[in-house]
């Protein structure tokens, strides 16, 4: 594929918002903005339209980085992945179903290594060997 088509056709970020959640004992997800009692995040976004990019099964990995810029890993679960000729260790991966339809999309992640720290979370997502977009959150 010409390396123009494969940058035009890759998927980039639309909207995003982050919410944190604790979970009930219940199982009732409940959202907080602290960080003590919150164990995972709801990644809610869009992609932006593109009417060259394939409408199949896309592989997406998102990078979530603590306030300091660590990346969190699981360590039953690390792997990397490739973007833009470097080789990246991604914190969850995932695939979405892209239509170019403007549906939205959610990626639940669970913190393997809780508790989450106060401060401001940067969320990355890459598709199709590119970075998508990043979105942040924050925990008080």
């Amino acid at each position: 594929m010409d390396s123009k088509v494969k940058i035009a056709s890759a998927l980039k970020l639309g909207q995003a918002n982050i919410v944190a959640y604790k979970i009930k004992g219940s199982g009732k997800e409940v959202d907080v903005t602290r960080a003590s009692p919150a164990k995972k995040i709801k990644i809610n976004f869009t992609v932006a339209e593109n009417s060259i990019a394939e409408k199949r099964l896309n592989d997406v990995y998102v990078r979530v980085l603590d306030p300091t810029g660590n990346l969190i890993t699981d360590p039953k679960d690390a792997g990397t992945f490739q973007s833009d000729g470097s080789d990246l260790q991604y914190t969850y991966k995932t695939s979405i179903d892209f239509k170019d339809d403007g549906s939205g999309y959610t990626i639940d992640w669970v913190n393997p290594t809780p508790p989450f720290q106060k401060g401001t979370y940067t969320v990355i997502l890459y598709a199709d060997g590119g970075k998508m977009g990043q979105s942040t959150f924050s925990l008080k």
